[in-house]
């Protein structure tokens, strides 16, 4: 399954999307994984929307952080323009992932963040054939669908966090936990495909 292109297809056709001078606070930015523990902190494929502009892109054949995560053909974008209408936007792909040796397991990953004067949203994201604990909840994943993961945490799929004038993307979002004494806290997140973009 080739889904890469599918995000950057998407992007180039916004409008002014690779042109002009940045005058306002169009920000963008995407990557493919992230591993933050007290072990790990690390990200792999990440593009960054840069000061004039122009267009971000990041990519990689195969990625593996620690036992954490693995995906394959991760592929990252970010573009936007701070003229007047000012847009931004990002997106990123990825295949065959695996987060903590099967645990949770995604044949493709798509995070799309788009931002415009008009407004922020994730439209176009989407997860093919998760599963997460054994049970496979398909394609269609509603937008901050949280699953309990006994002895592990939690993780949250299709999780999408606006701010002003922007969004946040992050298809699956694993929060590490650990109890204590009855005393839970958090040991560290894991992230796969992450896009987010601000206009401002």
């Amino acid at each position: 399954m080739k889904i890469q292109f599918a995000g950057l297809a998407l992007l180039l056709a916004m409008p002014g999307a690779v042109a002009g001078q940045m005058r306002m606070g169009a920000s963008a930015t995407s990557y493919g994984v992230s591993v933050r523990t007290a072990n790990l902190n690390q990200t792999a494929a990440s593009a960054t929307l840069p000061g004039d502009g122009t267009l971000a892109q990041a990519q990689a054949s195969n990625v593996t952080l620690g036992s954490y995560v693995s995906a394959q053909d991760v592929f990252a974008v970010a573009t936007g323009d701070g003229d007047d209408p000012a847009d931004a936007g990002s997106s990123v792909t990825l295949e065959s992932v695996s987060v903590l040796n099967g645990l949770i397991t995604a044949d493709g990953v798509v995070a799309i963040a788009s931002s415009s004067a008009e407004g922020s949203n994730g439209d176009g994201s989407s997860l093919a054939n998760v599963t997460v604990n054994g049970v496979s909840l398909g394609d269609a994943v509603a937008p901050n669908t949280r699953v309990e993961l006994p002895g592990v945490g939690y993780v949250v799929l299709n999780e999408q966090t606006t701010t002003p004038g922007g969004i946040t993307v992050n298809m699956i979002h694993v929060v590490l936990q650990q109890s204590v004494l009855g005393v839970t806290r958090t040991t560290g997140e894991i992230v796969v495909g992450s896009a987010s973009s601000s206009v401002n």
